[in-house]
């Protein structure tokens, strides 16, 4: 291919560019937030521990995924059922959802929900996953 040619190719595909730099003052506002929304599981054994009649667990995750392993406590609405099935849950208790891992949203997906519905909701970070890997219990 003709250096000229090479050129051209090179200069019509998109530029990267690096995400913009927030102000310190954007960013603490953003990991207040991030910690009041999220708990790892020391947080949570903690919470229950200390306030157990205020904390609700949800499991997000499918039928199938709660039958093989849950919190102990906790109540499995999958999320797509989640809207539909508000009613279930108190208003007078603070909701900590959770799902598979790090990498699964369900968790995320349902806190934002309920949060837009009025709910006092947390999320378990690492889901069920980290918690079994803090050697907390569970049940099937």
């Amino acid at each position: 291919m003709p250096v000229a040619s090479i050129r051209a190719v090179r200069s019509s595909r998109p530029k990267v560019t690096q995400p913009p730099s927030l102000r310190p003052v954007e960013l603490a506002r953003y990991f207040q937030a991030k910690l009041a929304a999220e708990w790892g599981p020391h947080d949570l054994k903690r919470a229950l521990e200390e306030q157990k009649d205020q904390i609700f667990l949800l499991d997000v995750r499918d039928r199938g995924g709660f039958q093989q392993g849950q919190i102990p406590g906790a109540k499995n609405i999958p999320l797509k059922e989640l809207e539909s099935r508000l009613k279930e849950l108190p208003k007078d208790q603070e909701i900590v959802t959770y799902c598979w891992n790090v990498t699964c949203s369900l968790c995320t997906r349902a806190a934002l929900l309920l949060a837009e519905k009025g709910f006092r909701v947390r999320e378990l970070v690492g889901g069920i996953a980290e918690w079994q890997s803090a050697g907390f219990p569970t049940q099937k």
